[in-house]
């Protein structure tokens, strides 16, 4: 079976960061595109998609002409630290999506959220953001 551009690009940046003794590569998404003979775009496309908090990454990217993209892998002190507040929104898009919720609902919801956790410390908002979706959760079943 061929496999996707993604997962080709997916599969060679997990290499490089399994070689790196800090867990983590830094790239550019320009070199990157061209070892795969694609668009920057497609390989922005498969790190966003396949290197994420829920899959165990962190990334952080720099644009312009010295731009690169950091991918980290997470330990597991790191992703037992909560919810993130991207998690949540995702969560209540998938209540959006399967008619739980409808599209005010969704952005009020949001809306409290941002606002209402601007003066929180960071490790409490990943309490409160779990708080959110467990009380969201019981509330649609």
């Amino acid at each position: 079976m061929k496999k996707s551009l993604t997962d080709r690009i997916e599969q060679y940046i997990k290499v490089l960061i399994a070689r790196s003794e800090e867990n983590q590569i830094i790239i550019q998404r320009m070199e990157l595109a061209e070892t795969f003979c694609c668009v920057p775009s497609q390989v922005t496309y498969a790190i966003a998609t396949r290197f994420t908090e829920q899959t165990g990454y962190s990334t952080e990217s720099r644009r312009g002409g010295k731009g690169y993209i950091r991918i980290s892998m997470l330990d597991d002190e790191q992703m037992a630290g909560g919810l993130s507040r991207r998690d949540l929104f995702m969560f209540i898009d998938s209540l959006l999506e399967a008619k739980l919720l409808s599209k005010n609902e969704e952005e009020m919801l949001k809306h409290l959220i941002i606002n209402s956790t601007r003066q929180i410390p960071t490790d409490q908002k990943k309490q409160l953001y779990e708080a959110f979706r467990c009380a969201l959760d019981d509330y649609t079943k």
